[in-house]
């Protein structure tokens, strides 16, 4: 059995986002991380190292292609798809199975709640809310 590589580097949401506003120009490190919204070290320690495509002038400073960037980043960090009975771990990175879900409500959303079954962390999984089940009603 192969063990999946956790990649260092993720972006949250925001700055995910962000990476559509980069355009097909080239950037130097600090640009990019200004655009993106990240340390300008991320981009020497994490994402260059992976195979970030990049250029080196004369001067050896270096260069990234906006869009180039933003396809590379797509392909390397694959967004994880759960199955209906599984939920994210934020310790272990990687989806774990939901044991012994207790559903719950607040402020109107519907979640189950479960420990995960490697290291113990509280599991969340929003599956709806209760405007969701009155329309249906």
């Amino acid at each position: 059995m192969t063990q999946k590589t956790i990649l260092k580097g993720r972006l949250n949401g925001a700055q995910r986002t962000r990476l559509k506003s980069l355009l097909d120009m080239m950037y130097r490190p600090a640009e990019l991380a200004e655009v993106v919204n990240f340390k300008v070290r991320q981009v020497y320690r994490v994402y260059v190292p992976l195979g970030c495509p990049n250029k080196r002038d004369e001067h050896n400073h270096l260069w990234i292609n906006g869009k180039a960037f933003r396809e590379w980043y797509y392909e390397t960090y694959l967004r994880t798809q759960l199955k209906a009975d599984e939920a994210y771990c934020l310790t272990c990175l990687r989806g774990r199975k939901i044991i012994d879900g207790q559903e719950k409500i607040k402020n109107g959303l519907i979640y189950i709640q479960s420990n995960c079954p490697e290291c113990g962390r509280v599991l969340t999984r929003i599956v709806g809310s209760e405007r969701c089940r009155r329309d249906q009603s």
